[in-house]
């Protein structure tokens, strides 16, 4: 991958972006179009809409959400535990024990995600799915007071998992539902560019997806294109567990290319 491309995903993984807080992943695409779109705006719902051909009778719009699930501090207790709700569809069973970062105002703020130790559940509660309300957020705080210094009711939260490199040009990283397809769009406006296209063709990196798909609506109201392609994030089928799926899910490869 050239370097300015692989900068711009870098920087583009590492934004914090739940559904309704896109700001940081949405500034990361504005730098990368700069100079590049003969139109690049910012819609009132936040989505950055960026075009080429503009002038042309027929309109392309090439869609990927930025924005990825994530928490909500929705109360404090008494003793500085945060509790929270999620942003868009959470799988409970992967949340214990993970690190976050709460956004705070002043910034952000470490924490670990916490539940009742399985040496204390009953076998009931060691066979369910965890809820969330039986879940916690410690950040280390002494009591209610303290931790109302550094967050407050309805900040945002993320896992804290950075973007990380495998083996054989394999990446891993939260948030990849599905900024990786708000990077395909915005790297595939930067090649078209050049080509100059005789259709007009809008990039957009829309928002609130994980919550009604709602930036999509509203930038296809303002865009009114006559195709429209949206790129997001699919499930492969070779790997262990579902390989006996492939009837059912069709037959994906990491790396095989794109899937419809």
């Amino acid at each position: 991958m050239e370097k300015l491309r692989q900068e711009f995903l870098e920087n583009l993984m590492a934004a914090w972006c739940p559904s309704g807080f896109e700001e940081e992943g949405q500034e990361a695409v504005r730098q990368r179009l700069a100079g590049v779109a003969e139109e690049v705006r910012t819609d009132v719902h936040g989505n950055v809409i960026a075009g080429i051909s503009i002038g042309a009778p027929l309109r392309v719009m090439l869609a990927g959400h930025v924005d990825e699930i994530g928490l909500m501090v929705s109360h404090i207790d008494d003793n500085g535990f945060l509790y929270f709700r999620t942003i868009g569809g959470f799988d409970t069973n992967v949340l214990g024990g993970q690190r976050v970062i709460v956004h705070g105002e002043a910034g952000p703020v470490q924490g670990i995600l916490g539940r009742k130790a399985i040496h204390l559940m009953t076998e009931e509660e060691r066979k369910a799915a965890p809820k969330i309300e039986d879940m916690f957020i410690d950040i280390g705080a002494k009591d209610a007071k303290d931790a109302k210094k550094r967050v407050r009711v309805s900040d945002p939260i993320t896992i804290d998992v950075a973007m990380k490199y495998l083996a054989n040009d394999k990446i891993v990283s939260r948030g990849f539902d599905d900024r990786v397809g708000a990077f395909v769009v915005t790297e595939t406006l930067v090649e078209l560019a050049k080509r100059k296209p005789k259709v007009a063709v809008w990039s957009v990196t829309t928002v609130q997806e994980e919550i009604g798909l709602r930036g999509a609506k509203t930038s296809a109201y303002g865009i009114d294109p006559h195709v429209g392609i949206a790129v997001d994030v699919g499930h492969a089928s070779d790997y262990p567990s579902v390989e006996k799926d492939k009837r059912k899910l069709g037959d994906v490869k990491i790396g095989g290319g794109p899937i419809l």
